[in-house]
């Protein structure tokens, strides 16, 4: 029997005990050196775990604020792009107003020269007019788009009365207040009617005093009127075209009658208020009954007169330029 004070402490405090024998004592101290080295191992295991996951989540939260850097960056850029675009085509729209209160301010001269053989065959492009064509163009020449819920028309209105014009939607009278509204402005558009194959303005005849009509811009701001005048006048008649002082004005213009176009239908109205006094574009009163081309437009195809229609000679024997008050069937 092994007696506790024969043994040697300092073997037991590290594990050896002389009463076990020594192959025992050995594999002991083996399995302890071991379960300190998985010890040390895991301890170093948590450490680098725990520096990669803070590497990790601190790389996503410098990319997240980068990225978020980016995002306002790229958003303040788009910001201040929008914003040129925006004061670039206010700028158009103050251009025309400029250009219209020009027009306003010395004798108005409507319609396009005739030929020298006094034919109607005049430029009604009017192309050499570079002030004209250069201002109030969104593109493509357009000024702007026409919009009429009643007869459920919607179509470009381009700079001046030619066939490419006329064609491809509506035309603007030169000599007339470009379509941006304001004081003191009479902007008269033209357009077709009776073709077989476009409504155009055909069915303008079926507006009513009181409806409304719209004119949307290229920078989004859309002018409203209220039709106020309907009716039919002679070609070279066009004092109804001038400039009212103080009045914001539109004249929509077509030929009349149909197949015969002797004559000049006017459809004019007032700048009226959203939606105090005409509602918005899309609560308008729409179109009654769909949209066809009638049989009567079909056959007034065969009945198309010239684009031009001559001024009363009556003016040259006054010694005043000829003109002619251009508008179409």
């Amino acid at each position: 029997m092994i007696r506790y004070d024969d043994m040697n402490w300092a073997d037991l405090m590290a594990g050896r005990d002389p009463r076990m024998p020594r192959s025992q004592r050995t594999q002991g101290r083996r399995l302890m050196a071991r379960a300190r080295r998985v010890s040390q191992a895991l301890t170093v295991v948590a450490v680098l775990s725990a520096l990669l996951a803070f590497g990790v989540f601190g790389w996503v939260a410098v990319s997240q604020a980068a990225n978020a850097n980016e995002a306002r960056a790229e958003a303040f850029a788009a910001q201040a792009t929008a914003s040129a675009e925006t004061d670039r085509l206010k700028g158009m729209v103050k251009a025309a107003q400029a250009y219209n209160a020009d027009l306003a301010s010395a004798p108005q001269v409507i319609g396009a020269p005739l030929a020298t053989d006094g034919t109607g065959a005049g430029d009604f492009d009017f192309a050499d007019d570079s002030a004209y064509q250069k201002t109030l163009d969104w593109g493509d020449g357009i000024m702007g788009t026409l919009s009429i819920p009643r007869i459920g028309l919607e179509l470009p209105i381009r700079h001046g009365a030619g066939e490419y014009a006329l064609s491809n939607g509506l035309g603007h009278l030169h000599g007339t207040s470009m379509p941006v509204g304001g004081s003191s402005s009479h902007a008269v558009i033209t357009g077709h009617r009776g073709l077989a194959d476009k409504e155009l303005f055909t069915r303008l005849d079926e507006l009513k005093r009181g409806d409304p009509f719209y004119i949307e811009l290229g920078d989004g701001e859309t002018l409203a009127y209220e039709v106020d005048d309907i009716k039919v006048v002679d070609p070279d008649d066009t004092k109804t075209l001038a400039i009212q002082e103080g009045r914001d004005l539109v004249t929509l213009v077509t030929c009349t009658p149909i197949m015969l176009n002797t004559q000049r239908l006017l459809v004019t109205g007032h700048r009226a208020a959203m939606p105090g006094e005409v509602p918005y574009p899309d609560q308008a009163e729409g179109d009654s009954h769909p949209k066809q081309v009638t049989a009567m437009s079909a056959l007034s195809a065969f009945g198309v007169g010239s684009l031009g229609v001559t001024v009363s000679r009556r003016r040259k024997s006054r010694g005043l330029p000829a003109r002619s008050f251009h508008s179409h069937r």
